[in-house]
Formats: structure tokens, sequence, C-alpha cells
């Protein structure tokens, strides 16, 4: 087992949640380094993308969430991530690739749009900080989200039709979870992940919390994760 484990991560982030709960899942010990207010300056010494998470491991640097979840089931393939079945498989890779291309923009605009949840994520972001960060690093992610939310479509609707159209996938996640206790197969998966790491982000700072716990089998199904 690799003794020296390091996240770079934002704690605020859903990606870096996600690579926190595949290591718990393997049951590797690590070490989180945040990179608050300022701080974040330095992610592009880390990742020619500028984003993280990025994850120290083996003697190697390996950037996005995905790409690292598959690096751990290659390399330490007890408490698979992702199922054996292919079916299965299959199905987890798709929950996967949801979560983090489509539902992590309502969580965006959620934490956009609500000015209580932008403080909270100021809070986090700027946790350690000095005060005058957090002015700007606020102006800087409001220019950010809107203008990404534009570009990816959401920002283009209303609050209700964006509220709508989450409530139904809401339906569509509890409905699955009423007759299994896992999005795929028998066991926890990067599907649960995935898709958990995204929503206890809005648990965590959004009004639409209570609208996501409301349903008994998902709100069930966070606490396992």
């Amino acid at each position: 087992m690799s003794q020296n484990i390091v996240l770079h991560q934002w704690e605020i982030s859903p990606f870096c949640r996600k690579t926190a709960l595949t290591l718990d899942h393997k049951g590797l010990a690590y070490e989180k380094l945040d990179y608050n207010g300022f701080l974040g300056a330095k992610v592009v010494s880390l990742s020619r993308a500028g984003k993280l998470p990025v994850l120290d491991i083996d003697g190697k640097r390996i950037q996005d969430s995905t790409r690292i979840a598959r690096y751990l089931d290659e390399h330490y393939p007890e408490h698979p991530l992702y199922p054996v079945d292919p079916i299965e498989n299959a199905q987890a890779a798709v929950w996967e690739d949801w979560a983090d291309e489509s539902l992590y923009w309502f969580e965006v605009y959620f934490r956009y749009i609500d000015n209580n949840a932008m403080e909270q994520v100021l809070d986090i972001v700027c946790a350690g900080r000095p005060k005058y960060e957090r002015i700007a690093i606020k102006a800087a992610l409001k220019v950010d989200f809107a203008l990404k939310l534009r570009m990816q479509g959401l920002g283009r609707l209303s609050y209700d039709d964006i509220v709508a159209e989450f409530t139904l996938h809401l339906d569509r996640i509890e409905a699955v979870l009423a007759r299994q206790d896992w999005l795929v197969g028998s066991e926890r998966s990067i599907a649960d992940i995935a898709v958990g790491a995204q929503l206890a982000e809005v648990v965590r700072t959004s009004q639409l919390r209570d609208v996501i716990l409301a349903r008994p089998n998902l709100g069930k199904w966070l606490k396992r994760i």
C-alpha cells in the first residue's frame, strides 16, 4: 500500500469529494491539501488544465477524478469501484459521466443563484485566508459561474424550469433506489460515489437540500455513501 498519498483539492469541489470517497472506498490513507483563497493560483503548477483534484500516489501525479478512480481500480483492485460484470460496468460509467457532465451544473447553478449558498461557499473556500481575498474571490466566482452556466445552457433557463428539471432527476434516482440499495448492482460503485458527491454538495449549501432529503430512499442512500 502506498504510504504517501496526497489529495490536492478544493474543499468545496464535488469532484474532489468524489476522489476522497474513492480513496475511502479503497481503504487508503491519504493527506488532503486545500488550496483556499488566493492559494488557488498555485493549481496551475499541479494541473495543466488548472483544475483539481490532483492526486500524488505511487510516485505519480494524476489529474481528473475519473482518471484517478480508474487508476485506483487498476492498481488497488480490492473493493472495486467499477463492477466486474460488463453490463453493470457500462451502467456505472454512464451514471458517472452523467453526474460529472450534467448533474454538476445544477449544483453550480443553485450555488450561484442563491446568495446564502454563495456566502456558505465563500466561508469554505476562504477559510483561513485574509478577509480581502473573499471580496475578490466572490466577484470572480460570480462572473465565472454566470459565464459558464450561460454557455452550458442552464443560465438561459428560468429558475422554475431548472428546479423542475432537477426535481425530475431526483424522482428518477428515488425510483431506482426504491428497488435496490445502490444505483448499479448489489454493491456501492463509482455510480453512487459520483452522483452522491454532486448531491452532497447541494445538500451542504443550498436551500434545495430539503427537496433532496424529503425523498426517503435517496436520503438514506446519501448517508450510506
